[in-house]
């Protein structure tokens, strides 16, 4: 038998430990794009600015396959590691693994032929429709490659090789941020230069992540035709419904962005800064669901459900804290953010309403995100899906269009922070709940609801009566 990294020990530690290099990572590949936004700002021109706006949603719908793929990754990997069956945990990362290149392909090639006429659809035009398309068609490339190299990547989480997970993203980012100036302005390729040099750290991070999954740690293991057919049928359940979820965002992000369209270029460059500031300065929201997940998963094998509560409950009051913090920090130095992006007028305007009113929602983005990782790897996938795309077509969408009615663009933001609390706060009391009710969890165990776990916590810690263990 294996041994399982997760299954005892402190959970606040194991939490801390897989977080921190999640969140290195990210905020690595994030910190990227901000760059990525600095040097395509000194070019000057607002309609570049908006092509990213306009490109993102679509990207991001590209990338909701993958993300499928790397949670059925976690999950089905997590639970038969805990389980201690380390050879039909590798048989299933091979087959996760030929499953992505397949799909993936097929939505690249789709999405390139289609991706002039969603740009139209979308509200682009003029010069900005154009740019677009050609940074579009670049980065859709690299779509095969990235998915096998996050799927790698979640493969190494799942059996707790957190820093050589970490390391495929950075040694990415670095190329990435190398190769911005030179492709932007060397070879002077503007846009499409910084999709180029996209697409080439996307090969980095792969080489990094699959030599550690494959050679180190040899976790890819042999194919089984048998079996692959079926593990096909488990894989689709828990991706389907991800990369469903995954899916909604970006059809509420191109719905935020058709309508900022008619208010002008500015308020579309407005929302693209936003796009790009969120992922970044809420990166610990992102990495904290990347790191419950294979910790519940694990647990969940080992059908340890007591632990399982109790790390949900570390991870919620861990995202109080750390959304506190930012929203305190974004409303703080909104001046010197808008000083460095050296936006004006309606643009600037946009972002400071944001700092200073819709950041602290984001407070309930992170309980969503927690809520999705804990349902995806304790076998209710659908459920988490039904909450992120209840979020935006029942939430964001709707509120969105009733605030650009009333309000005009800033009711564009409000629209979103209201959705977004919303169905935060439903997803968590309603995962938090399931859990207190997992199949086989022994009658009788008792927990807190969700508001007394937060309170409780919070006020231990302030008091210096209880500390995180």
């Amino acid at each position: 038998m294996q041994k399982q990294t997760f299954i005892s020990g402190s959970p606040i530690q194991h939490i801390l430990g897989m977080a921190w290099t999640s969140m290195l990572a990210l905020l690595a590949v994030l910190l990227v794009d901000v760059i990525d936004l600095f040097w395509l700002g000194l070019l000057g021109d607002v309609q570049i600015v908006a092509a990213l706006g306009y490109a993102w949603p679509v990207m991001f719908l590209a990338v909701s396959i993958t993300l499928g793929l790397s949670a059925a990754m976690t999950a089905l990997v997590s639970r038969t590691e805990g389980a201690g069956d380390r050879d039909r945990a590798r048989q299933y990362a091979l087959h996760i693994l030929l499953y992505g290149i397949g799909l993936s392909s097929l939505m690249t090639a789709s999405l390139w032929f289609a991706s002039p006429v969603i740009m139209t659809l979308i509200g682009a035009t003029g010069p900005a429709q154009a740019l677009a398309v050609k940074y579009l068609q670049v980065v859709l490339l690299g779509l095969p490659i990235m998915c096998v190299s996050m799927s790698s990547g979640a493969l190494l989480r799942a059996v707790g090789a957190k820093k050589r997970a970490m390391a495929a993203k950075m040694a990415g980012a670095l190329l990435n941020a190398v190769l911005d100036p030179i492709m932007i302005f060397g070879f002077d390729y503007g846009l499409e230069g910084a999709a180029w040099a996209t697409f080439l750290s996307r090969i980095a991070i792969l080489a990094v992540a699959f030599h550690g999954a494959f050679f180190v740690h040899r976790m890819i293991g042999g194919f089984d035709w048998r079996r692959f057919l079926g593990d096909f049928r488990q894989t689709l359940t828990v991706m389907l419904p991800v990369s469903f979820a995954k899916a909604g965002p970006p059809l509420g992000s191109a719905f935020v962005i058709a309508t900022m369209a008619h208010f002008g270029d500015s308020a579309v460059a407005a929302s693209t800064i936003i796009e790009r500031i969120v992922p970044f300065a809420y990166v610990g929201l992102s990495a904290l669901p990347q790191a419950i997940g294979p910790i519940i998963g694990q647990n969940f094998g080992a059908k340890l459900f007591d632990r399982v509560s109790e790390i949900w409950r570390k991870a919620i009051l861990l995202v109080v804290l750390y959304a506190a913090i930012v929203a305190l920090t974004l409303s703080l130095g909104q001046g010197v953010l808008i000083g460095m992006l050296r936006i004006d007028g309606e643009t600037a305007a946009l972002l400071s309403q944001f700092c200073t009113w819709v950041a602290p929602c984001y407070i309930f983005m992170g309980l969503q995100n927690v809520a999705h990782a804990s349902l995806n790897v304790t076998g209710r996938a659908p459920l988490a899906t039904a909450f992120d795309l209840g979020k935006e077509l029942l939430g964001v969408i709707p509120l969105v269009y009733l605030g650009a009615s009333l309000v005009g663009a800033p009711g564009v933001l409000m629209g979103q922070a209201a959705g977004m609390v919303i169905f935060g706060l439903i997803a968590g009391i309603v995962a938090y709940g399931r859990i207190g009710r997992i199949p086989g969890k022994p009658a009788g165990n008792s927990q807190p609801s969700l508001r007394q776990t937060i309170l409780e916590n919070m006020i231990g810690i302030v008091m210096g009566k209880k500390t995180l263990q």
